[in-house]
């Protein structure tokens, strides 16, 4: 193995570039050149670049400021009258976002509403979404649906027997509130109960895809895309979450054609 690794090294520092660098040389300085990317990043923002670390930066650096994360810059706008100027003075030019790998893999390559470019898809996307769901006639046509699903909830809750006494979470029973009411507009279906094996797999599947676009495990290989050979595992979680989720949304629409 020695013997193997000398010769290479033997063969890299033979090899030459148009102005007369060794191969070997020119790796040497993209590696050092990697990791002080990597050092710079994990001291601008640690491992968590949250609401609180953003606004702790504000105060240092004033409302408007850049953050040099590897190849990309970023700029963080935090005063009210900026951020107006960003997300409506400004809307149309800072209305596309950036993919990143992982939600390349959730987005279709950024072909849903959330991620596509402003222009013509996102106008047929957004057109698609509020015909059947944002126009007064739709929300006045749901509106006995969502009542009843609060019924339910009231039902369910008063015959629990601790709900008197020492009460009841109930964040798990208002998500399938939630859920219920989501589904019944789009698929004229709804979760029986918290118990509903669908729900039980429907929630998870979401949780964990939560987990996975939230998580910094990822965000080194956008910063720096040399690293993105590394995150094979955490892709193919992603790929197998998205798989397992469409699954199950086909199976609505098929029940609902």
């Amino acid at each position: 193995m020695h013997a193997i690794l000398g010769s290479w090294k033997h063969i890299l520092e033979a090899r030459t570039d148009r102005k007369g660098a060794s191969v070997l040389t020119r790796l040497e300085k993209c590696i050092h050149h990697v990791v002080v990317l990597m050092l710079r990043f994990i001291l601008q923002v640690g491992n968590d670049l949250n609401h609180q670390k953003l606004a702790e930066l504000a105060t240092k650096y004033g409302d408007v400021f850049m953050l040099k994360m590897g190849q990309r810059n970023l700029v963080v706008v935090s005063s009210p009258e900026s951020a107006k100027d960003v997300l409506h003075t400004q809307g149309v030019a800072f209305g596309s976002r950036v993919c990143n790998v992982v939600f390349d893999i959730f987005s279709g390559h950024g072909n849903d509403v959330a991620f596509t470019n402003y222009g013509d898809h996102w106008r047929k996307m957004r057109r698609i979404m509020t015909v059947p769901f944002f126009t007064t006639k739709s929300v006045q046509g749901m509106h006995a649906a969502w009542v009843d699903e609060i019924d339910h909830v009231i039902q369910d809750l008063s015959t629990r027997p601790e709900s008197t006494t020492d009460g009841v979470v109930i964040r798990t029973r208002l998500q399938l509130m939630i859920y219920n009411v989501m589904y019944r507009m789009m698929f004229n279906t709804r979760f029986q109960s918290e118990e509903d094996p669908l729900f039980v797999k429907l929630r998870a599947l979401n949780l964990r895809r939560s987990q996975v676009t939230q998580s910094f495990d990822y965000n080194y290989g956008d910063f720096i895309p040399v690293l993105r050979p590394f995150l094979r595992g955490f892709l193919r979680v992603c790929r197998d979450v998205n798989e397992k989720r469409n699954a199950v949304f086909k199976g609505f629409l098929e029940d609902h054609k």
